[in-house]
């Protein structure tokens, strides 16, 4: 199926998935009534990954952050869900996202995956499935700062192929890769 075709739009995106150890999930555009799943999912992360995923400490997201976050254009701010249905409700266990800056070819990705489905594959699915938005949105390049700490992230970019572009004496990573290279992986 080509790009295009999944994408009709990206506001409805939704694919089923497989984890590496073989468990099926579910890709998913972000909605603005997923308030309460971003915010349960950012409660259930740990301060440890809260503090790689934001470089910093944050102790909540305020309803501003929630709104920002779940009310998306889909163009220059997509924002995808790795979830599970458990006993008949939906939980977040993975959110990527990519934003544009200035130049809108070029985006931002940044990844929170709940502690215990990280090393499963999450952010790998959650990076392939922006770069497929990313190309119908003419995006050519994801870059992403990570801290040097940050070892799976890091390895999770190493994997996709993600160059270092530069370290920062903050102990920051810059990293970038071209969307049209990854389609050749």
């Amino acid at each position: 199926m080509a790009d295009r075709d999944i994408l009709g739009d990206a506001r409805d995106y939704c694919v089923d998935a497989m984890t590496l150890d073989g468990a099926p999930i579910r890709i998913r555009a972000i909605r603005p009534d997923d308030q309460d799943r971003l915010h349960e999912h950012f409660t259930g992360l740990s301060e440890k990954s809260v503090y790689f995923r934001f470089m910093g400490i944050k102790r909540d997201l305020s309803p501003q952050d929630l709104r920002r976050l779940t009310e998306l254009d889909f163009k220059n701010h997509v924002g995808l869900a790795a979830t599970l249905t458990q006993n008949g409700r939906e939980r977040f266990i993975g959110v990527g996202r990519y934003i544009c800056g200035a130049d809108p070819r070029r985006a931002e990705v940044a990844f929170a995956v709940l502690d215990e489905f990280q090393g499963h594959g999450i952010g790998t699915l959650l990076l392939e499935h922006l770069r497929l938005i990313a190309d119908a949105n003419a995006v050519t390049e994801f870059e992403a700062d990570v801290l040097g700490e940050n070892r799976p992230m890091l390895e999770v970019f190493a994997h996709s192929g993600f160059e270092t572009d530069r370290s920062f004496d903050s102990g920051v990573v810059h990293l970038h890769r071209s969307t049209n290279e990854m389609l050749k992986k």
